[in-house]
Parts: structure tokens; C-alpha cells; sequence
């Protein structure tokens, strides 16, 4: 083999080694739907500030009321997009859920589940365009809310939302 073929070659196998041990440590899921059902949509082009820090916070008018039709199972796509203003220790950040409660009022996280983890927007600069999509694990038969939550890490003075959209599909398994 040519040196030049040689060293690609290297270079590629190197790159599909780095590729592998990085994925190993994620965490996948994933669902697979024929269509959606059902769409809807909510929005608001007023602020809303997140009031306390370090616990989730519903979103004014980022909620959603769902049916499941009976004997049929369903699972929701959902997706927030926000203009967002993050101030406060560098090292903080600002965070946003999607979660689903069912009529017995369990909330359920949609998946990817993170928890706090997900990082919708850090302090510095100005307001700035940011967005979130999650899905459910499929849903039974019933009614639910999905909404979304935000959240203020220790250290965080300020976190505003401002001009968000909140659309949730029910799609078929």
C-alpha cells in the first residue's frame, strides 16, 4: 500500500476508535411512530422570569391537555423553542423540562431523560434563540399534561423566556 493510502487509513481507524469510546458512555433511547395523530400548539410573546432557584417551575401557557384513545397506545413528540436570557455565575446554567402527568398526577420526564443536566442556556451575552425537543415512552389509553418546566441552578440571578412556542404531536407506535 501507497504510504499516503496508509496513513488515511490510520487516520480513519483512529478517528472510528475515538468514535466508539465516546458513544459508549451515552445513553440512548429512541421510538419509532407511523404518524401523528394529533397536533397542538400554544405560544406566548410575553416574559415570564423563573421566580426560585432549584426547583422546576411550570411555564405560563407551556402546557398542553392530550387524549389517548382507548385501546390504542400513543407517544408524544414535543417540542419548546424560547428566547432566552441566562445571568448569573458563569459556572450556572439554566435549565428546561418536558414532562407528561397522567390523571393520577404522576409527571414523568420525556426522554432523553437528564434531569438538571440539560444546559439550555448559560450566563453571558444577551437574549438569544434556544430550543428543546423531547418524547415520550408510549402512553396507554387516558388524558395527560404536557408541559414544560424550567429551572434555576444555584447561582443563577436571572433566567426569562420571552417569545416561546410549545407544539406537542401524538404520533401512532
Amino acid at each position: 500500500m501507497p504510504r499516503l493510502i496508509k496513513a488515511a487509513f490510520a487516520a480513519a481507524l483512529s478517528g472510528a476508535i475515538v468514535l466508539t469510546v465516546t458513544a459508549a458512555d451515552a445513553v440512548s433511547s429512541s421510538q419509532t411512530g407511523t404518524q401523528t395523530s394529533a397536533q397542538s400548539f400554544t405560544g406566548e410573546s410575553s416574559p415570564w422570569t423563573a421566580q426560585t432557584v432549584g426547583s422546576w417551575g411550570n411555564i405560563p401557557t407551556a402546557s398542553v391537555n392530550i387524549t389517548v384513545p382507548s385501546g390504542t397506545t400513543r407517544f408524544v413528540n414535543a417540542r419548546f423553542t424560547a428566547e432566552s436570557l441566562c445571568a448569573g455565575d458563569a459556572s450556572a446554567w439554566c435549565s428546561v423540562r418536558i414532562v407528561v402527568t397522567n390523571s393520577a398526577g404522576t409527571t414523568t420526564e420525556l426522554q432523553p431523560v437528564t434531569s438538571t443536566d440539560y444546559k439550555f442556556d448559560s450566563p453571558g451575552g444577551a437574549e438569544e434563540a434556544h430550543a428543546l425537543e423531547r418524547f415520550s415512552a408510549p402512553l396507554g389509553a387516558g388524558t395527560y399534561t404536557v408541559r414544560v418546566q424550567a429551572l434555576r441552578i444555584t447561582g443563577i440571578t436571572q433566567f426569562t423566556l420571552d417569545d416561546y412556542a410549545f407544539a406537542v404531536g401524538l404520533v401512532e407506535p
